[in-house]
């Protein structure tokens, strides 16, 4: 198992039961259930391909019958009643925020939300803390070269995010202080080239709202 889904995975506490949603070759919730988790396993995807590599996956480490899957989109198949823990890794975070919206269950403070955006965290953070989510932590972790932001999420509470922490996170819930530097660097390039593309065009709104995440972003890295 990678890097990315290993930290996803330290961050599963033993509990009722989890779904991992979009499960691909199933290997978070066999890794679970060889290392420990005595709840309830179930693994969800849209495709037939993927869930059936989930199957084999299964099969091969002799745990057919510890995880139920399901074949549908999202949470449309889970059990509430049987789980307390929702992990969605490997989307992007509008696509994340699509389940979550379908799934109004979900909300409610008996649930923990484990979600790692491959795209998009700002669109997932903004959804979350406008949908009365308290992000209660965040991890980065570098895989491959990558780095990849986990949210750590429930039901019923607040968090005050900026507009530049709905790209980064806010700085005191993040596991690593140098993997967030670094994250908030590469988000930082990405609105320097954005300005400096939109040269000219001053007037924008857009413009406005870039340079001031921007400014925000310096602010964030500058603080000791």
């Amino acid at each position: 198992m990678n890097r990315r889904l290993c930290a996803v995975a330290a961050l599963v506490k033993n509990g009722k039961g989890l779904i991992d949603v979009g499960t691909d070759h199933g290997y978070l919730p066999v890794y679970l259930a060889e290392h420990g988790y005595t709840g309830a396993l179930f693994a969800s995807d849209i495709r037939e391909g993927p869930l059936s590599a989930a199957r084999k996956t299964a099969q091969e480490h002799g745990l057919s019958a510890r995880i139920r899957f399901f074949l549908c989109d999202g949470l449309a198949l889970c059990p509430p009643e049987e789980i307390d823990t929702v992990v969605i890794a490997g989307m992007g975070g509008d696509m994340i925020v699509k389940i979550l919206d379908e799934a109004e269950w979900c909300m409610d403070k008996r649930y923990r939300l484990i979600l790692q955006p491959m795209t998009k965290p700002e669109v997932l953070r903004y959804w979350l803390v406008n949908n009365e989510f308290k992000i209660s932590g965040e991890s980065v972790v570098e895989d491959s070269g990558t780095l990849y932001q986990i949210i750590d999420a429930v039901f019923g509470g607040t968090t005050k995010l900026t507009d530049a922490e709905l790209f980064v996170g806010k700085r005191a819930l993040v596991n690593d202080e140098d993997l967030y530097l670094r994250q908030l660097e590469t988000v930082l390039s990405r609105f320097e080239r954005a300005l400096s593309g939109m040269h000219g065009r001053e007037g924008e709104p857009r413009f406005g709202l870039y340079r001031e995440i921007r400014e925000q972003l310096l602010e964030m890295r500058d603080q000791t």
